[in-house]
């Protein structure tokens, strides 16, 4: 069976545990929801086949049926910006090319369609026009950026706002900052239910998400035991 790295988050963004224990939930909470990832890691080419979320029992009495999970619903990632030369010295003699992406409470999704432009001595400064707007839930766009001839984005700027649709681009190649994702994070959990949730295959690189919460009725007998039932992954 191929390989799979199951990863919960601790603040709804970072993949940080491989397991998550809600401990106690009193009568009538709701936890914060919580987002479980699961990655194909095969060496050997692998195919993960006709998968699915579903919830699993780790003890007796451990509030498995106040278990709820949902699909992870993704933003898509923006179209290209327009791009223009303007005089300037900043950036380098050469081509660049460049991605946006939205960013959420939750994340943010991968660079979405790609520009590019080839600057010209004099004309070392990039004008980005139609910068994509995001659907409810953006808060805000990054920008990035090739080096001079190069094919890994870095963060040139941040747009603080899913507002402002321009950027005047005079960053220098060495001042760029962390690489674009890889991983689309930007999602939020859909409709919360006992599952199971079928996602189908999962080919080598990719992941799977869900997102898991403890809904306790106010009237359960088992108020102040912990809460440890689990979302399960599996090949069916």
């Amino acid at each position: 069976m191929a390989k799979q790295v199951t990863k919960y988050e601790s603040d709804g963004v970072t993949e940080a545990q491989s397991s998550y224990d809600e401990g106690t939930v009193n009568d009538g909470a709701t936890t914060t929801a919580r987002r479980a990832w699961w990655k194909n890691t095969s060496t050997n080419s692998e195919t993960l086949e006709d998968c699915r979320f579903l919830r699993a029992q780790v003890g007796a009495n451990d509030g498995y049926t106040m278990l709820q999970i949902a699909e992870d619903s993704p933003v898509s990632a923006p179209g290209a910006p327009s791009l223009a030369l303007q005089a300037g010295s900043e950036l380098e003699v050469g081509d660049y090319d460049y991605r946006v992406t939205f960013v959420t409470a939750n994340g943010e999704t991968t660079g979405g369609t790609l520009a590019e432009i080839t600057t010209t001595g004099g004309n070392e400064r990039v004008n980005l026009t139609s910068i994509p707007t995001g659907p409810t839930g953006v808060t805000k766009r990054r920008i990035y950026r090739t080096t001079v001839g190069g094919s890994q984005l870095k963060l040139v700027a941040e747009i603080a706002d899913n507002v402002t649709t321009t950027y005047l681009d005079q960053v220098a190649d060495g001042s760029l900052g962390a690489n674009i994702p890889t991983l689309n994070t930007s999602g939020s959990a859909d409709t919360w239910g006992a599952g199971p949730i079928e996602i189908g295959d999962i080919t080598v690189g990719d992941y799977a998400a869900c997102w898991m919460r403890y809904s306790v009725p106010s009237d359960t007998s088992q108020v102040g035991n912990p809460r440890r039932a689990y979302v399960q992954f599996e090949e069916t």
